[in-house]
């Protein structure tokens, strides 16, 4: 290391200012769908567990969180930086990318620069073996540029902040917590730069990690979709192919999908629009096994979408953490970019508000069908009673259900004829995949449960990047700027989140009687169905056969 013509290296050493969080409790705690409370008309039915956050304005956390330089009587020495390459190659056994803490319990995934207040930070994806960060002893993050001759470094007191509620799981042992590391630097970066995280201000550093300075994205998207670790040991191509495909009429510019474990038809679609450029695939930040419980797979999967939003905070307007069971349906308008324009004429402020929230509604596989039977008109409503022997229920004897009622106000004599599509769309399918065009879930599936979920129960988000803090599957659990509500529950009659589910699993859905027991026939996405058929006879072949491209 060249220093000759110093006695003593200057560093900076920071100590991070404490946000101060006004607490509120508004009810008690559901499964694990608690969540922040969301601003906008209350829809029917009780909310979820949600926080009230009352925040310093971003100048104001700008102040307290400002650097003063000290000095050090050294220079920590110039870290060895590991190759990581995150992204999903096939066949390849992807390896490890995190790094340790040396004399701690803290491991790290990724850095982030962030520049969407005043402060600037490096944001540091970690996790920590245990359920109270108070626990852990002190964090400094050392910042320099990309030249081991360089003789600066910035050191910087980490603030820690845990990207759970410990309200969701009591658990105690064996766990580990996701962390964000939050860094505020004195001065923008401006070129290529590292990040280390050590227990003493002026330690070597024992891990590092590249921080790339602010580039000009000349076309930014308005939607990115976040999928969380696939793990299928069955093939789901054809799913995977309808739900790519439906996103894309939607208006979705780009998917961002984390893989575990998939066989070999469903790799070959997602190389396929990987190659198109409209999916992007990582390896999963932390493999499923099976000692980890449901409820550690839950904390794993924090870090899976928070590496997306932070990837996404420079490319992307919105993040939507999604299944690919599950699609957000515009009622009224034909696409999200028109839905936003719509949802702002009725109270969403991207000013102030953080994400959209969209209510849910189950497609359960066993309520299909209900409406072949013979509908019954009453002077009230149609009423339908199907045994519980005629449909396909997985764990009959936790979901207590005796009989499912159909409600439908708006019924109607309407037949589904799949001979209408145009002839030369079955034409051009068949010649390039030796099948017939396979008719999508979405239209198929037309019978849903009569309950729409309250606002922050099983609900998805589009979440703005440039105001989320830290994020898990269906809300933020933190906003930057916050004072008042994070975030704003769309209207229903505009959007609802269509979820596609075989059976009313215990373990995902609390209450699966009261959602089974009542069914309603709703064909909003047959709205899509037109364009879908287009887009699928035109898409990749799911079959074994080869593909005839002439």
């Amino acid at each position: 290391m060249v220093c000759r013509a110093r006695n003593f290296i200057r560093t900076k050493y920071v100590l991070a200012g404490v946000t101060l969080f006004c607490v509120s409790w508004l009810a008690s705690v559901s499964e694990w769908h608690s969540g922040v409370r969301w601003s906008g008309r209350r829809e029917g039915g009780r909310l979820s567990t949600m926080r009230t956050i009352v925040a310093y304005s971003e100048e104001k956390q700008a102040e307290m969180d400002r650097p003063s330089p000290v000095t050090c009587d050294r220079l920590p020495a110039y870290p060895e930086v590991p190759y990581i390459n995150r992204t999903w190659t096939p066949g390849e056994k992807a390896k490890s990318v995190w790094q340790r803490v040396a004399g701690t319990r803290v491991s790290l995934f990724s850095a982030y620069y962030d520049e969407r207040t005043p402060q600037r930070y490096v944001r540091i994806l970690a996790t920590f073996e245990g359920r109270n960060i108070s626990s852990v002893q002190p964090l400094f993050c050392q910042t320099r540029i990309l030249n081991p001759y360089d003789d600066s470094v910035e050191v910087v007191a980490a603030k820690p902040m845990e990207i759970w509620w410990h309200e969701w799981d009591a658990t105690s042992i064996g766990i580990e917590t996701p962390l964000l590391l939050s860094c505020p630097l004195t001065e923008p970066l401006d070129r290529p730069s590292l990040v280390s995280v050590v227990t003493q201000p002026c330690d070597d550093p024992t891990n590092a990690f590249y921080l790339e300075p602010s580039a000009t994205i000349k076309n930014k998207r308005n939607f990115t979709i976040c999928v969380k670790d696939m793990n299928f040991n069955e093939d789901i191509s054809q799913s995977l192919v309808e739900w790519i495909e439906t996103n894309k009429i939607l208006g979705v510019d780009n998917i961002d999908i984390y893989i575990d474990k998939l066989v070999q038809r469903t790799e070959n679609v997602l190389q396929n629009y990987r190659d198109e450029g409209f999916v992007r695939v990582f390896n999963v930040p932390i493999k499923n096994k099976p000692e980890r419980s449901l409820w550690q797979r839950r904390r794993d999967h924090i870090i899976t979408y928070n590496d997306c939003l932070y990837r996404n905070l420079r490319e992307s307007e919105f993040v939507i953490p999604l299944d690919i069971d599950e699609i957000i349906l515009p009622k009224v308008a034909d696409t999200l970019p028109e839905l936003i324009e719509r949802l702002k004429k009725n109270g969403f402020n991207p000013a102030q508000d953080s994400a959209i929230m969209v209510r849910n509604v189950f497609f359960f596989g066993f309520m299909q069908g209900l409406d072949k039977y013979k509908h019954r008109t009453t002077q009230t409503k149609s009423k339908m009673y199907v045994k519980r022997d005629d449909v396909r229920i997985k764990n009959e004897s936790n979901l207590g259900i005796g009989e499912i009622e159909l409600v439908d106000d708006t019924f109607s004599n309407e037949v589904i004829d799949d001979n209408a599509l145009d002839e030369d769309l079955r034409e051009k399918y068949k010649s390039r995949c030796n099948k017939d065009l396979p008719i999508p879930k979405l239209v198929q599936h037309i019978i849903r449960s009569a309950i729409v979920s309250p606002v922050g129960y099983y609900s998805k988000s589009l979440m703005l990047t440039r105001k989320v803090l830290t994020a898990f599957n269906h809300y933020p659990l933190s906003s930057l700027g916050t004072s008042g509500f994070a975030g704003w529950a769309a209207p229903y009659k505009e959007v609802q989140l269509n979820h596609y589910k075989e059976s009313c699993n215990t373990t995902v859905v609390a209450e699966c009687a009261r959602y089974g027991r009542r069914a309603r026939v709703d064909r909003a996405a047959l709205r899509l169905r037109r364009r879908l058929a287009a887009a699928l006879a035109s898409a990749i072949c799911t079959s074994n056969t080869p593909i005839n491209t002439t």
